[in-house]
């Protein structure tokens, strides 16, 4: 099973890697494109904080934090990884450190996170809501993790 999950982890990482790298190389910072999804359009939002931009002002906190995270997040997969059974667990674990290592790559690195994924709503509130896969991953990932799913 650990091939698997760790199969599953460059997958989901290099997708939302890859997208990341294409919004980056493709889109103006603001621009929006319609997709064949209804109201979920593509757009380039940068994220110089945490979610909703929350202390984007403290960037080295941002990414020391980030760190962190990143390093408890490794720790306790390894724990899980060693303990038998608990493969819902061992899977949505697998999916949410996929969408954390590609976001705090992004803090790490790039000093930023990329996000992509919005809507086009009548509400000017949820319209400015971007994500990106990896945000989506994350919350799949505590969902499936913490039996919610």
């Amino acid at each position: 099973m650990h091939k698997q999950l760790g199969g599953l982890f460059l997958l989901l990482v290099c997708s939302d890697m890859g997208a990341k790298q294409y919004i980056e190389d493709t889109f103006s910072p603001g621009e929006e494109r319609k997709t064949i999804f209804g109201n979920i359009v593509l757009r380039k939002v940068y994220n110089k904080g945490f979610i909703m931009d929350t202390l984007e002002g403290h960037p080295a906190l941002v990414k020391g934090a980030s760190a962190a995270m990143g390093a408890g997040i490794a720790a306790y997969d390894g724990w899980l990884l060693m303990k038998k059974g608990r493969r819902i667990k061992k899977l949505g674990m697998t999916i949410l450190s996929a969408g954390a290592f590609s976001n705090i790559y992004d803090r790490l690195v790039r000093g930023k996170v990329i996000d992509y994924i919005g809507t086009d709503s009548k509400k000017k509130k949820i319209s400015k809501i971007t994500v990106n896969l990896a945000d989506l991953y994350i919350l799949l990932g505590t969902l499936l993790g913490t039996g919610h799913f």
